[in-house]
């Protein structure tokens, strides 16, 4: 027997309006006039306006004064590995054939400047590709013509090759006895198991000292610096500014690459002119379209200003500062309920949003951190502690480097009780290896 249940239930519908706000709110400054482009192509009733300028607001500290410097950050273009070793192709002294065969072997050059595939492999797919047969003896002729390019290690089958390589082609005085370390005892180097090295190869301590330190000089994976995809970044825009002057800070929306658009009024006055329903009901629905399109994006930097108003207030000795001790425990929870808005929206805002500071240019994100209590009862954000381990490792004996659990004792003695599983997981989200692999040779 069948049996039928009722379930009562609200759920909250979202308007296509209410979207499209959202999608606006958690958009960029570097993607926002993608968005509003499209809308122009799919809305004869928008059209694009005069530059706008971007608003202010500002209130007055107690700080102190301090002379800044307040530039736009730029980050310089710089070309993909593959586009970089296809350039110095050109004064290769080979044949067209050699020529076609060395392209395809640069694009099989992975994202780290290594090669992965075996030469086998190689000679396969060029094949498939080129319908063209290679030998074994014409793919390593051009391998270890890029071997001879820049940046110096591409083009290796794995680090240990990579390293050897970039030592070959370096003045160095201790260039034979590295190479023979790297040859013999590589997984050691790397593991930094010294005592087996000085004992194997009869090397003393002085001398191994300073080919670790040369060898830490060198890239192992060549790749690093270049761009992944061929196309070029040439600059990070900020959504904020923060500036210091005379003892206020002002926060600024940036909208200088943000087109400023309006209601066509050819739109309007073709709705006052034209009596057939048919044109109304289609000029009416642009219209409406484009004003609910324009109101979002003002709601936009409203909304945008109204919540970094409220993460500034929050962190004020910070943005004076620049020194991530002075950051106050800070959740996403906190500012929602401050501007009086929802935890989602205060994650759209915040979400993939830089800030440029007097002190650098950085994630929104970042300011916010959990709470922790000392001994004391005094509250503290999480990034303190990151900042007192990093000072630890940073003061400790090379030689014999603090396990976890002497940092966690080192903590304690600070009032920071926290457990060593807690100690790793700060010191792995700083990127900062294991005793074991900070040790070096004193």
């Amino acid at each position: 027997m069948q049996k039928l249940n009722q379930k009562l239930s609200l759920k909250a519908q979202l308007s296509p309006q209410q979207i499209q706000f959202l999608n606006l709110l958690q958009t960029p400054l570097s993607l926002i006039d993608e968005k509003i482009e499209k809308e122009l192509e799919e809305n004869p009733a928008l059209e694009e306006l005069d530059e706008n300028e971007g608003q202010q607001y500002q209130y007055t500290t107690k700080q102190k004064t301090k002379e800044q410097d307040f530039s736009n950050y730029s980050n310089e273009s710089t070309p993909s590995l593959y586009l970089f070793l296809k350039s110095q192709i050109i004064g290769l002294n080979i044949n067209k054939s050699q020529r076609d065969l060395i392209s395809f072997v640069i694009d099989s050059i992975e994202e780290n400047g290594l090669i992965k595939r075996n030469i086998s492999s190689l000679i396969d797919d060029y094949l498939i590709i080129s319908d063209k047969t290679v030998t074994e003896k014409e793919v390593r002729f051009v391998i270890d013509l890029i071997k001879k390019m820049e940046p110096s290690g591409v083009g290796c089958f794995s680090i240990k090759d990579s390293l050897i390589l970039q030592v070959q082609r370096k003045k160095n005085k201790h260039k034979e006895r590295t190479i023979e370390i790297l040859n013999s005892h590589y997984s050691e180097f790397s593991n930094k198991n010294f005592e087996k090295i000085i004992r194997d190869l009869n090397i003393n301590k002085v001398t191994l000292n300073e080919i670790y330190n040369d060898v830490e000089k060198l890239n192992p994976l060549p790749a690093v610096g270049f761009n992944k995809e061929d196309e070029i970044i040439n600059y990070i825009s900020p959504d904020f500014y923060v500036r210091d002057e005379n003892n206020q800070l002002i926060i600024t929306v940036n909208n200088q690459f943000q087109k400023k658009v309006g209601i066509n009024q050819f739109y309007n006055k073709l709705l006052n002119e034209t009596n057939d329903e048919e044109t109304k009901k289609f000029l009416n629905q642009k219209i409406e379209q484009a004003k609910h399109f324009t109101n979002s994006l003002i709601k936009r930097q409203d909304t945008l200003l109204n919540v970094m108003t409220s993460i500034v207030k929050k962190q004020e000795k910070y943005f004076f500062s620049g020194t991530e001790k002075d950051l106050t425990p800070m959740k996403l929870a906190d500012i929602a309920s401050i501007v009086k808005m929802d935890i989602s929206t205060i994650s759209r805002v915040t979400n993939s949003k830089f800030v440029e500071t007097s002190f650098g240019v950085f994630l929104l994100k970042e300011l916010f951190s959990e709470a922790y209590t000392k001994k004391n009862g005094d509250r503290i954000s999480t990034k303190e502690i990151k900042e007192s381990l990093k000072e630890i490792i940073k003061e400790e004996d090379k030689a014999s480097p603090y396990t976890d659990e002497k940092i966690c004792e080192i903590l304690e003695k600070n009032e920071y009780s926290i457990a060593r599983r807690t100690v790793s997981k700060y010191r792995e989200s700083l990127s900062i290896p294991t005793a074991r692999l900070r040790r070096k040779v004193i």
